[in-house]
This record gives structure tokens, C-alpha cells and sequence, in this order.
């Protein structure tokens, strides 16, 4: 059930991603690094995507802070299923609509 539930997470982040560009893109990028220290967990994010073949980086327009608590229940679902504990991971959405991620531990 592991393995679905971050395909889950991972399709809530996309959508994240892909509703902050407001409009066409060619391709976007979202880097997420995951950070715990003593008594908590924080999350930062570097967002970009191509329109009309020029790059735009941008903040993720997510006022609630969605993607955080996102980052956060899918680094405890891969570190539970896997024992992988990555600092963070780049989430990248090419020309042709396919999801592609690179975890970096």
C-alpha cells in the first residue's frame, strides 16, 4: 500500500506545481528539501517552469502550505517502507506530461 500512497502524495504535489504557473507551460521543476532538527521538521521549495520558452522561478502558490505537510508524509512513507532518509528531492514534469524524480540522500 506504501508504494500508492506516495504515487498519492507525489500526484497532490504535481497538481501544487502545476496550478502555480497559472496558465501553459512547457515543463516545471520543483526542488523540495526536508530538514529535521531537534523538535521539528521544516520544508523549503525552489519552483520553476518554462513558458513559452523562457524559465520562471517562482514561489509555489500555496498559501496553506499544502506542499510542507506533503514533503513531510512522504519522506515518512518512503524512510518506513525503504529505511531511505533523503534530504530532498527534485520533482520535474517534462514536454511530454511525464513525471520524473530524483531523490537525493
Amino acid at each position: 500500500m506504501s508504494i500508492e500512497q506516495q504515487v498519492e502524495v507525489l500526484n497532490a504535489l504535481t497538481q501544487i506545481m502545476h496550478d502555480s504557473a497559472h496558465g501553459q507551460y512547457e515543463e516545471m521543476c520543483c526542488e523540495f528539501e526536508y530538514e529535521v532538527y531537534d523538535g521539528g521538521w521544516s520544508v523549503g521549495s525552489k519552483y520553476s517552469f518554462v513558458r513559452d520558452g523562457l524559465t520562471v522561478s517562482e514561489l509555489l502558490d500555496d498559501p496553506e502550505d499544502r506542499a510542507s505537510s506533503f514533503v513531510h508524509k512522504l519522506h515518512g512513507l518512503m524512510k518506513s517502507h525503504t529505511g531511505g532518509d533523503w534530504k530532498k528531492f527534485v520533482l520535474a514534469i517534462g514536454p511530454s506530461g511525464k513525471a520524473n524524480t530524483k531523490f537525493i540522500y
